[in-house]
């Protein structure tokens, strides 16, 4: 089985279908809920999307909810984590600014960090503003497109898997 063996994703958007396929392009399963106006998945749209999935024990099954750092906080999946991504071209602010997802979130992944000098955007500072509304949140620094802090991403993830695995 290729790389992807034991990941799962439920992909939330508004609408289309386009993350989805992108990552069903990869080989790993997913299945697209359209919310429509909604802002944010239900625990009856995770479920109906888990059973058409049906991950095999062990896996891995990331969910993301629709993208926003609002309603998706308040949400609880009884996911192991919850992980916020912010890209470098929203602004540093954005821990200040919805700090609820940021103290619900065990890991913040800054995201496109090959952009950031061309956005006046100051790494550190996006940190500092994280820490300030959760001490304790991860923080990795990533280029997905360029694959850079990837490697991280995994390693995070894995380590994760082990502290269930063993707790």
């Amino acid at each position: 089985m290729g790389e992807n063996a034991g990941v799962y994703v439920i992909e939330g958007d508004q609408e289309t279908s386009n993350d989805a396929d992108r990552i069903r392009a990869t080989g790993a399963p997913a299945v697209q809920i359209n919310t429509g106006k909604g802002c944010h998945l239900d625990a009856e749209m995770v479920h109906e999307a888990i059973h058409a999935l049906a991950p095999a024990d062990n896996s891995v099954l990331f969910i993301e909810n629709v993208g926003n750092l609002v309603c998706p906080a308040a949400f609880d999946f009884g996911e192991a984590h919850k992980v916020v991504i912010l890209s470098v071209t929203e602004g540093e602010d954005k821990p200040l600014k919805y700090p609820e997802m940021f103290r619900a979130s065990d890991l913040m992944i800054i995201n496109k960090i090959d952009l950031a000098p061309y956005v006046n955007f100051d790494l550190d500072r996006c940190e500092e503003y994280a820490r300030r509304v959760n001490p304790k949140i991860a923080i990795l620094r990533v280029s997905a497109t360029k694959g850079d802090g990837m490697d991280k991403w995994v390693q995070w993830i894995k380590a994760q898997r082990l502290i269930a695995a063993l707790g």
